[in-house]
């Protein structure tokens, strides 16, 4: 966060969180510790805390700024020992901010926002003004998948019964949120975003290699079964 603080205001109301940290310059830090408590006291949250970068604007900042937002998310989880819903506001820093916080985002599957200034000197509204980027959990939430629903979903379309029997609901209303999917009547569709998701996803080394574990597990079942019960596989080669 830089100087401005109204697009901060707007996503507190908005989302009406548990507690709230700030990322900003340590030129802003002792402000916004001022701001934060003004804040929590006035919305009825904790204020996590305020982490000041002094290298915004050299070549290291990007590595500062994803070092604090990761650490913030380990103080938390050691608070309370269980993973949270994030949100990551990508407004009124600067360019290599809003990047390091988009790139957070998919790293941590937050939830990426930016609140809209409207035109002239309107005020920001809740309700109105804020944008979500569910795209930018695509990735994040591909690469979290077990590997048979990975290779269900290359294979590019099927039918939404036969998909619910092994995902939750849940979980396939946001892919189609994330543009992964799409339905139409009683089929659903991969995307072309989700499509490119998918194969870079099911391409790497590590996807690859659980893949060829889990073949060589059925390979190693059936044999079993088949050496059990020789009369049953009649006709097998």
């Amino acid at each position: 966060m830089g100087e401005r603080v109204e697009h901060a205001i707007t996503s507190i109301q908005k989302y009406v969180p548990e507690t709230v940290y700030i990322v900003t310059s340590d030129k802003f830090e002792s402000k916004h510790k001022r701001r934060l408590i003004e804040w929590s006291k006035q919305y009825n949250f904790r204020a996590g805390g305020v982490k000041s970068i002094s290298n915004l604007f050299e070549q290291s900042a990007i590595t500062s700024l994803l070092n604090e937002v990761i650490t913030i998310r380990s103080e938390e989880y050691n608070l309370h020992e269980s993973d949270l819903n994030w949100f990551i506001g990508i407004t009124g820093g600067t360019m290599h901010m809003a990047a390091a916080g988009s790139y957070a985002g998919i790293l941590m599957g937050s939830k990426v926002f930016y609140v809209i200034q409207p035109p002239g000197d309107g005020r920001p509204m809740p309700n109105r003004d804020v944008i979500e980027f569910p795209q930018l959990l695509g990735l994040g939430t591909i690469m979290h998948q077990p590997i048979e629903i990975i290779s269900l979903l290359r294979d590019g379309s099927g039918l939404i019964k036969d998909l619910a029997e092994i995902i939750p609901e849940s979980l396939f209303w946001k892919f189609c949120e994330m543009d992964i999917l799409f339905i139409d009547e009683d089929k659903w569709f991969v995307t072309e975003e989700g499509s490119t998701i998918l194969d870079l996803v099911g391409n790497t080394a590590i996807a690859n290699s659980l893949l060829e574990e889990k073949i060589k597990k059925i390979e190693e079942i059936l044999e079993a079964v088949k050496s059990d019960n020789p009369d049953s596989f009649i006709g097998w080669a």
